[in-house]
């Protein structure tokens, strides 16, 4: 059997990635190039994208984002800001048989293991879709495992028939004050809503206003997704979400709210009307992906998703552990009392 070969795809060969990333039953919207290009500009991160070939043929890949911080430890990562999951994907055939799906599989993740040891980084975190169902060709080889949710909606004929009783009553509520919901994509409220919604919670956004900005324009110039908002009868601004979608589904990818809309049942109408709009356009399916927050767990839950597993894997030497270890004293050191 020939080895494969791993190697740094060239910007000419962004065409390749993206077609196997359409193919793969791993490849994502967040997989696809346009979007791992743009978040790494925007945040002047390197990116590599690995290929992995068997013969000229691309069958395998994993992107990672690099970085040093205090110019010491090599880290990479295979997610960044605003994006869940990124990770392998590969090229597979139906047809296969279990046992040579999962040799092929084996093959593909030892031929980018043994790549990615070789450039000695630090630390390597890979966060896998929920199409990669299987990461023991990791795990064997050392790397610790962590398992993460999300939750996958079936958009079928009637979807108020299977909503919780809650979710029902927040959307007459909602309705009853005059609430309603149009597509409408206007970066500045989705910001100011970002800004609001974790004010409330004492935080700040997780991202600078020029990246999240800089996003959704990619995201309308390449077609790639919509935002919806809902308003009061009165034009007040209620909520707002963006959705993304492949050629596998659509994605739940951020919602904001205003604090005072809250109890309106804005967001639950908002989330029908976007539930319903998808069917429309032929969409068998959205991946809420709050499964791994509890309070927007308990939310989504109300429309009867599924609650989907998708993993992660992480590689430490040495070095990184020590200086994890010494950040842990100093951070215990410097707390109060």
């Amino acid at each position: 059997m020939a080895r494969l070969d791993v190697r740094k795809l060239e910007g000419d060969e962004l065409h390749a990635w993206d077609a196997l990333a359409t193919g793969s039953a791993q490849g994502t919207v967040f997989h696809s190039s346009d979007w791992l290009v743009k978040n790494a500009s925007l945040q002047e991160q390197d990116l590599i994208l690995l290929g992995c070939y068997d013969s000229e043929e691309l069958i395998g890949g994993c992107p990672l984002f690099l970085s040093r911080p205090y110019n010491l430890l090599g880290l990479a990562i295979s997610t960044a800001a605003l994006t869940p999951y990124g990770g392998v994907m590969m090229t597979e055939s139906e047809r296969a048989k279990q046992r040579a799906r999962e040799m092929y599989a084996d093959r593909v993740i030892t031929a980018l293991h043994e790549y990615i040891l070789r450039q000695g980084f630090d630390y390597v975190s890979l966060v896998n879709s929920p199409g990669l169902t299987d990461i023991r060709a990791f795990t064997r080889r050392g790397w610790s495992p962590a398992i993460y949710y999300t939750h996958v909606l079936r958009l079928h004929d009637d979807i108020l028939k299977t909503v919780s009783k809650d979710v029902r009553q927040n959307i007459r509520k909602a309705r009853k004050q005059g609430i309603s919901s149009t597509e409408r994509f206007d970066p500045g409220i989705f910001w100011d809503l970002t800004v609001r919604t974790f004010s409330k919670q004492g935080k700040q956004p997780p991202v600078s206003e020029r990246h999240l900005t800089g996003v959704l324009a990619m995201i309308r110039e390449k077609g790639i997704g919509s935002m919806r908002i809902a308003s009061t009868s009165s034009g007040e601004i209620a909520a707002a979400e963006v959705i993304l979608w492949d050629e596998k589904m659509a994605h739940s990818w951020s919602a904001v709210a205003a604090p005072e809309h809250l109890s309106t049942g804005a967001v639950s109408l908002l989330c029908y009307d976007i539930f319903t709009s998808l069917k429309e356009r032929d969409f068998r399916a959205i991946n809420l992906m709050t499964g791994n927050i509890p309070r927007l767990s308990a939310f989504t839950s109300g429309f009867n998703p599924g609650l989907v597993p998708y993993y992660g894997v992480d590689y430490s030497r040495f070095r990184y552990r020590i200086f994890k270890r010494l950040q842990q004293y100093v951070y215990r050191d410097a707390s109060p009392g």
